[in-house]
């Protein structure tokens, strides 16, 4: 409130003084200012008025305000030599110059109505969606140009969830189609091993346990992430989980408590085989302190490949309802529970 009044008592007093500036303009009022005094007095009414102007909207304009006030000392500082008609002028000039440049129609609308997902612009026409996935698409899907654009698109989906619509895309009739996910899937292995090359670079530099492990926590998630994209190739495939299993073990090593170590290695063993060692290491993170909620459905597929369905039975009733009432664990929780 302070800054306030104070701010509105320096703004009329900068008015009075460009008011009795003007006026010496116009006519003599017995100042007796030469022009160099009477250009710093107008200085130092702009730069109150400046200050006070910047102090009321501070908490309207977000941001710096050094712009702020840099625009408008200049704007009061100029008005005398410009004229307040120029100035409107050129704020009117410049306000249609940049409602011209919005050439496009404005197809949004103000609704009532609470389903805005079912609220269409105005203008443009509904269309019926699509409820077929993307490989769904590739399969049946005559229109080779909507396809084309989706497997397109699909190079910006992250590695694991992307990597089903590449494999399907490559054997798609269409070169076009073909050869753009070949090139996705180069590109997303290219970017993946770059990434690991980095990172093993920076474990070497880095000091501290935590952050070294957490390094290697990340090289083998890119390990798992490149296994989706090769997981064709036996031998592309053994050789990517025996490094992501030996990264997760030197996070492991580095941080013995670490929650997320023991999860990620528990995953690996379970792409190896490993049931057994992935069960003891899902132990292990819930003991350490992940959620249970997150690691049980782990533990029921490591005990199901083990054949030791009654933990597949403990395993999953132990699940919260909220995460067994929805795909995909609802059909198989049904059928165990």
């Amino acid at each position: 409130m302070l800054r306030s009044l104070l701010g509105i008592t320096l703004l009329l007093a900068a008015l009075v003084i460009e008011l009795i500036l003007s006026a010496q303009l116009v006519g003599d009022v017995g100042l007796r200012l030469t022009i160099p005094w009477w250009l710093l007095c107008h200085a130092l009414a702009c730069a109150m008025a400046t200050i006070s102007i910047s102090a009321l909207s501070r908490n309207i304009v977000p941001g710096r305000h050094l712009s702020l006030m840099l625009c408008v000392f200049c704007f009061c500082f100029f008005i005398p030599f410009a004229g307040t008609i120029g100035i409107a002028g050129s704020l009117v000039l410049g306000g249609g110059i940049a409602n011209s440049r919005h050439r496009t129609p404005d197809f949004w609308q103000i609704t009532r109505n609470v389903d805005l997902p079912y609220t269409a612009p105005i203008n443009r026409l509904h269309s019926k969606l699509d409820s077929r996935g993307i490989i769904e698409q590739l399969m049946f899907d005559q229109e080779t140009d909507e396809v084309y654009k989706k497997v397109l698109s699909s190079r910006n989906i992250r590695n694991s969830e992307s990597a089903d619509i590449l494999k399907s895309a490559v054997a798609h009739p269409n070169e076009r189609i073909r050869l753009t996910a070949f090139q996705s899937m180069d590109k997303k292995v290219s970017s993946l091993n770059r990434e690991i090359q980095r990172l093993e670079k920076e474990a070497g530099r880095s000091h501290g346990r935590e952050n070294r492990s957490g390094i290697h926590l990340q090289i083998s998630t890119n390990y798992l992430e490149l296994l989706t994209l090769e997981d064709d190739e036996p031998v592309a495939r053994a050789q990517l989980l025996d490094k992501a299993a030996a990264a997760s073990l030197q996070a492991i090593t580095m941080t013995p408590k670490n929650p997320n170590a023991h999860f990620l290695f528990g995953r690996v063993s379970l792409h190896q085989g490993e049931n057994a060692r992935a069960i003891t290491a899902f132990n292990q993170a819930i003991r350490f302190g992940l959620s249970e909620d997150k690691v049980r459905p782990y533990q029921a597929e490591a005990a199901f490949k083990a054949r030791d369905f009654d933990q597949v039975k403990e395993s999953l009733a132990s699940i919260d309802r909220a995460f067994t009432a929805y795909p995909p664990l609802r059909q198989v929780a049904e059928f165990w529970t």
